[in-house]
């Protein structure tokens, strides 16, 4: 690891700490438990939090007083577990970071709850922030909600579609993860003060990012295995899902090919075999490394966003974080 990704890692572990700390103590009540023991059961699972420290990243870089803005950037973490809680039920994932998802738990009635508790939470922390432009960030934080709920429902829309076109997905992936990230940069850099063309360009800046971020997520659910994954090997393939690979496989594979992943997918229960037949193809027909050329295009559209920015506008750590995201592994 050289000098400065060492730095640099420790420098997002200084604006992760106060976000876990302020998480830590922000459910006080304890009844009752069917309630709030999910909901701190979510909370305290860790994760990387990268959504609420790019945030802090983005203020930081437009001058803003980092300390001020916790709430709002804890607001944006819980809101990411609501979507989670949520679409491990839709998807039926029995873990996640490692551990049990709340449905596998306490059962899905309790994980619905949670959920929603969870979006009544995000709110309350999101009114505790220090600003004059509270009401902006309000209408910001209610569309990202809207349009998550739209990826979602296009995603589940995608898993019994015969066709669907990368133009189709990439829009849904966009909503699904791209929004989030996006609000993360857009709050960020309003919260600092910074002007509506900033804002712009910090959203599509977010939102370039996050779509690479998914596509990453798509070829790390098949080329990783489910130790370092934390969550179902393969399970992209197992639910259906229209991914980046899927798509682009069955798009420019051959007739014998697309015949073969097509004979896969429609299995009642595609096997651990099946999933690695599966991948085979995709690294054949060159849908593997089309999309770790996607990620990186997405990357430098990201990077231009930045660029677009007044030279007095400090992008350094921003462009730092766009490397981290490309090089994860998980």
């Amino acid at each position: 690891m050289s000098k400065a990704s060492s730095t640099f890692d420790q420098k997002l572990l200084t604006y992760k700490q106060p976000v876990s700390q302020y998480l830590s103590s922000i459910i006080t009540k304890e009844k009752p438990q069917s309630l709030y023991e999910p909901m701190q059961y979510v909370l305290s699972g860790g994760g990387k939090q990268l959504r609420p420290v790019l945030m802090l990243l983005t203020a930081n870089a437009f001058g803003g007083a980092v300390e001020r803005m916790i709430p709002a950037a804890g607001a944006i973490e819980i809101l990411h577990n609501f979507t989670l809680v949520h679409d491990d039920i839709m998807d039926n994932d029995a873990t996640r970071r490692g551990r049990p998802t709340v449905h596998h738990k306490w059962g899905i009635d309790v994980a619905l709850l949670a959920g929603d508790g969870l979006v009544a939470l995000a709110y309350e922390s999101l009114a505790r922030t220090q600003t004059d432009r509270l009401i902006d960030v309000h209408r910001m934080f209610t569309e990202c909600i809207l349009e998550l709920c739209e990826g979602q429902a296009l995603d589940k829309e995608f898993e019994v579609s015969e066709d669907v076109s990368m133009e189709a997905y990439l829009e849904m992936i966009r909503k699904k993860t791209g929004r989030l990230l996006g609000l993360c940069t857009e709050m960020g850099c309003a919260l600092s003060g910074g002007s509506k063309t900033d804002m712009v360009a910090l959203r599509g800046f977010g939102e370039s990012l996050g779509i690479a971020f998914q596509i990453q997520d798509d070829l790390l659910d098949i080329t990783s295995e489910e130790k370092v994954l934390g969550k179902d090997f393969g399970s992209d393939i197992k639910r259906k899902k229209k991914t980046f690979l899927l798509i682009h496989a069955l798009e420019h594979g051959t007739e014998a090919q697309r015949a073969e992943i097509r004979k896969e997918m429609q299995s009642e229960q595609i096997s651990r075999d099946g999933i690695y037949r599966i991948r085979q193809h995709f690294e054949e027909i060159g849908s593997i490394q089309c999309a770790l050329t996607t990620v990186q295009e997405y990357i430098d559209t990201a990077e231009a966003h930045l660029d677009s920015l007044h030279r007095d506008i400090s992008t350094g750590d921003l462009k730092n974080f766009l490397r981290y995201i490309l090089k994860r592994k998980f």
